[in-house]
């Protein structure tokens, strides 16, 4: 079954250590637990053998995450698993009730389990509830949390606002895949507990397909054999290595046979030849076609793989007719080749050209439909700079042109200037900035100020 069933626990090497970890840490109130792994590793599975080990010392109460979604539904469901009344009771007084009960609780010397299973559904806030629990004030922590879930749990838990729950934590665990050797003892323990065993059922070698098909996955395994099984039990005959994959690609939808291998076709047809104990690994062949100078295996889609003529498909090096296809778990690397010849950027870059040119402005007439902003001062000013332009800057232009003579009867002091210099007729204006400026009072300026100052600029020819 899918549902963990403690009859059926494997004390394998990393989740037997964790639940040992565990439950030590409960007794012994060292703080809070975790438990981290993949979907099919036995968390929850875990999880229940804890509750049957304190259940006798502890009360307990086995959470699932993903249907608690408010504070109400978190009481509701610690209360409902401790066998406390949760039916028409607000919150702060499902809360209160609890606490009462875990006061009580320590008074005995006993207290609380909390194990979460899929806890990295539950959201921070109801987490960081959890945490407060064990704030309550007893003589001895009464509070015991255990939170499993996936690697995400661990990324929530990292969070800067979890800091608090972080520090408390005494024990985390991962669970992982079982190896080769595990996987062997895994399958046989699981025949035993069912009354059977495996030899005498699964042909030698099935356990190698078992793990390679599974990668040592606890729910896959249990899954993948009692679907071999099921199907062995209509011909009444044993479970061969072909069938561990015939069971494989009928869970999985998988092509057709010819696609996987000739494994099953000899193990199905051809059950009374020699052929039949033959190894997985002998069964599955593979079309070398195509192949690279580095192993790999060169497939473009919608046309046949280069150096195999169609007559050829199918057929071993000898020239022998074979079932086509790769060993979909352990075959050749496969590189797909696809057209990079276009830009896939191109668009969007005429696209950013077009944007530009539109917004491009030519020239102050480009301003003339746009919002101005205007005051008196400013139109006052702008009449004085048309005065200058106009009478000022034509006679500055002329006494710069009348430097380079003057400069040459000074004795050499001053080079004269090119008549051809291209920086002759500009006159550069610039405020030095490199010392620092002190502090000064503002002082405000009128309009008048700069028409008399304009008015000395024209009368001393710019000597001023």
């Amino acid at each position: 079954m899918a549902a963990p069933r403690t009859q059926f626990y494997h004390p394998a090497k990393v989740i037997d250590a964790a639940l040992h970890d565990t439950e030590r840490a409960i007794r012994r109130a060292e703080g809070i637990s975790i438990v981290v792994g993949q979907p099919g590793t036995g968390k929850s599975l875990l999880l229940a053998m804890l509750a049957e080990h304190v259940r006798d010392d502890f009360d307990v109460a086995l959470l699932s995450g993903a249907r608690i979604c408010t504070r109400r539904a978190l009481w509701q469901s610690i209360q409902a698993e401790i066998g406390e009344p949760y039916r028409g009771i607000d919150e702060v007084e499902l809360r209160i009730a609890l606490v009462e009960r875990i006061r009580s609780l320590a008074a005995t010397g006993s207290g609380l389990v909390i194990l979460v299973d899929e806890a990295h559904t539950l959201p921070t806030r109801l987490i960081e509830e959890l945490r407060l629990l064990t704030n309550v004030p007893t003589p001895l922590p009464a509070v015991h949390i255990v939170l499993a879930g996936s690697a995400k749990l661990e990324e929530l838990l990292a969070l800067p606002r979890m800091e608090s729950l972080s520090q408390r934590i005494a024990v985390r665990n991962y669970l992982e895949p079982l190896d080769h050797a595990e996987t062997a003892a895994y399958v046989r323990s699981q025949m035993r507990a069912a009354g059977l065993d495996w030899d005498a059922v699964f042909d030698a070698g099935c356990d190698d397909a078992v793990f390679t098909i599974t990668d040592g996955m606890p729910r896959l395994i249990n899954q993948l054999c009692d679907h071999a099984l099921l199907d062995a039990s209509g011909s009444g005959g044993r479970v061969s290595a072909g069938a561990i994959a015939a069971a494989w690609r009928e869970m999985q939808r998988l092509p057709a046979a010819t696609r996987i291998g000739r494994g099953e076709e000899r193990a199905t047809d051809h059950a009374d030849t020699d052929h039949a104990d033959t190894d997985l690994d002998d069964a599955w062949q593979t079309v070398d076609c195509a192949a690279g100078g580095d192993g790999t295996t060169i497939i473009e889609f919608g046309e046949p793989a280069s150096g195999c003529d169609a007559a050829d498909e199918g057929r071993d090096p000898t020239g022998t007719a074979r079932p086509g296809g790769t060993d979909p778990w352990n075959g050749p690397d496969v590189e797909l080749v696809f057209d990079t010849g276009a830009d896939p950027f191109a668009e969007f870059f005429e696209q950013e050209r077009d944007v530009i040119e539109r917004l491009q402005v030519e020239g102050p007439d480009d301003f003339s439909g746009r919002m101005r902003v205007t005051s008196r001062d400013g139109t006052s000013l702008g009449r004085e700079l048309d005065s200058v332009e106009r009478v000022v800057l034509p006679a500055v232009q002329t006494a710069l042109r009348a430097a380079p003579a003057a400069a040459s009867g000074q004795g050499g002091d001053h080079p004269p200037t090119e008549s051809g210099d291209a920086d002759a007729d500009v006159l550069v204006i610039e405020d030095d900035l490199t010392e620092p400026i002190a502090p000064t009072t503002k002082v405000a300026v009128r309009t008048g100020d700069y028409r008399s100052l304009f008015a000395r600029l024209r009368r001393g020819g710019w000597n001023a």
